[in-house]
């Protein structure tokens, strides 16, 4: 279904059009498999070290696996957040490997207003800001207070003031979301904010089903590959173990004038 990677314009234009989907993936065949299935955007970032190396080295990854998806890429907050210069030097690089998109994970809007100075595309993040939890109490829904809301939307005023393409809107009211959707002119990806934002992103992990965790409320998840997993490594062990694994399919076969050569040269 892959038709090509869309261009910042393109993308700006299906606001009010059509709906954006994201998704993510931090190796080749994920990536791949997204990019088949006609995904719009793929996310990555560094989950595991938090390092700019293991983001640049996922860039790759997707990259390789979706040569024609555009590629929104998380900075880890050090060394990015640090100061303007770093923010743009690690944008710079994370666009060398292979990205289109800088993804905002919770800074300051004025760090990537840099970005914005530089014609850099860049998406913030309002609402719920997960790392930046205990500021809202926990993990929860922002925006169910008329006062919360206002700040929802000034802070995507905000990102579009300062050159955003877009905003992640993360947790927030359907009702809310959909207002200020409707009073911007840059994309609104939905997080778990309803369906009348401009674009909706649902982890991987989640829609795939792949791993034991939590699963969030505003999540779906299509496919439980961690339950099918375990399924199959069960059916491999059993077949192991009761002597149906490997079958003859499954093993490489020699000539029997070989073989008898064979055996009779080990006798000696």
């Amino acid at each position: 279904m892959a038709t090509g990677k869309l261009t910042v314009r393109e993308m700006l234009e299906l606001k009010g059009e059509r709906i954006i989907t994201l998704t993510t993936a931090f190796d080749s065949e994920t990536a791949k498999a997204a990019e088949v299935a006609g995904m719009d955007v793929i996310v990555t970032w560094e989950p595991d070290t938090g390092t700019l190396e293991e983001l640049l080295l996922n860039i790759h990854k997707v990259r390789k696996g979706a040569p024609n998806t555009v590629v929104g890429a998380g900075l880890p907050a050090n060394p990015a957040f640090v100061s303007d210069a770093e923010m743009i030097r690690c944008a710079l690089m994370a666009l060398r490997k292979g990205a289109d998109l800088i993804y905002s994970s919770g800074n300051r809007i004025e760090r990537f207003a840099a970005l914005g100075k530089q014609k850099i595309p860049f998406v913030g993040h309002v609402g719920l800001l997960p790392g930046q939890e205990t500021w809202f109490g926990g993990l929860r829904a922002v925006g169910k207070t008329w006062q919360e809301a206002l700040k929802v939307y000034n802070d995507t005023v905000a990102f579009q003031k300062a050159g955003a393409v877009a905003v992640e809107m993360e947790c927030v009211p359907h009702e809310i979301a959909a207002e200020i959707t409707r009073r911007v002119d840059i994309l609104t990806f939905s997080l778990g904010s309803g369906p009348k934002c401009d674009g909706q992103f649902l982890f991987s992990s989640d829609l795939l089903g792949t791993h034991s965790g939590h699963y969030p409320r505003h999540s779906v998840t299509y496919y439980h590959f961690f339950q099918e997993s375990i399924k199959a490594f069960e059916r491999y062990r059993k077949e192991v173990r009761n002597n149906t694994f490997p079958k003859k399919g499954n093993m490489i076969e020699i000539d029997p004038h070989e073989y008898e050569l064979f055996m009779q040269n080990i006798r000696k």
